[in-house]
């Protein structure tokens, strides 16, 4: 398999490019994430599930923050959420890899193989877009597990880093492996680059959100958990990658190179693996009024 791979990169120069902006109408998601990680990750997860007509989810991915143990924990977290939302049952959700642990390590994961089977669904014309909101540990067992499936799957990761010198965030530490790969994976690539001006109080959470459903509720009581998350700016960072899925106006892009990323995780453009897009910003006040509407239009329990 890793031999096919390594053909695979060899005969293909240049990736295909990511479609951006998104075509308009309903977009195939999945969405990977360690939601258990940080609290933004249930302000992401609560601004999808209130736009179906944009976000069809076709399910979840619970991710490692950098042990196999958290894989649970984000597990529980997911379905946490979608209880507020009075979504319980209503989406498949899978369990994640744990973290290589070295370059040949492939762990296998019921989440990975449902990232091949739903990017199989798909076609070139009608792909899967895997949202990472954690590690890029998923996607790159999935793109190398079967490389069939990369002109059906866009992988949209939050790689929000210190660009243009190093791949450096938390996501990246968690899986350095993965995070040197995926920049060398021949899928669609979008790297959403951006994400820590998206910061939100207490106050402005209890006057905007908790009084709109119970899930705005739980987006206020959920930073309970840890006394980090209770900061006065405390950034929504994930919250981004969604509002710019669904209103790519909100979110300023470039198209680059893809550049190598060497083992310091510095990156090097003069190894580059074809163009990605690298969203560069985000509009604060837009992805905080999405995620209003959002909660405005889940249905409230009866």
């Amino acid at each position: 398999m890793i031999a096919a791979l390594a053909l695979l990169l060899a005969v293909q120069t240049e990736r295909p490019q990511a479609p951006w902006p998104p075509p308009p109408g309903p977009l195939r998601v999945v969405i990977d994430t360690d939601a258990a990680c940080e609290v933004d990750d249930h302000y992401a997860l609560a601004l999808a599930l209130g736009f179906p007509e944009r976000i069809t989810i076709e399910g979840f991915v619970a991710a490692h923050f950098a042990r196999p143990d958290h894989i649970e924990k984000s597990f529980k977290d997911i379905e946490l959420v979608l209880a507020k939302a009075g979504m319980t049952g209503k989406y498949p959700v899978k369990r994640g890899a744990p973290p290589m642990k070295s370059p040949e390590d492939r762990p296998s994961a019921e989440g990975v193989d449902f990232i091949i089977e739903r990017a199989k669904a798909g076609t070139p014309e009608n792909p899967l877009w895997l949202v990472l909101l954690g590690p890029a540990t998923d996607a790159v067992l999935a793109l190398e597990k079967d490389p069939s499936i990369a002109d059906r799957l866009i992988v949209f990761w939050h790689g929000r880093s210190e660009w243009p010198k190093k791949c450096l965030n938390f996501n990246a530490k968690n899986d350095r492996f993965a995070a040197r790969r995926i920049f060398e994976q021949p899928s669609r690539y979008v790297l959403f680059d951006t994400g820590a001006q998206l910061g939100i109080s207490m106050e402005e959470t209890a006057a905007r959100l908790a009084p709109i459903h119970p899930l705005g509720t739980h987006l206020l009581d959920i930073r309970w958990r840890s006394k980090g998350w209770q900061g006065k700016n405390k950034g929504m960072f994930d919250l981004g990658d969604i509002a710019a899925l669904i209103d790519p106006a909100c979110a300023p892009w470039e198209r680059t190179a893809a550049p190598a990323v060497l083992e310091d995780m510095s990156y090097d453009f003069t190894k580059t693996h074809g163009e990605l897009v690298r969203i560069k910003d985000v509009d604060r006040e837009r992805s905080f009024a999405l995620l209003e509407e959002a909660l405005r239009k889940l249905p409230k329990a009866k």
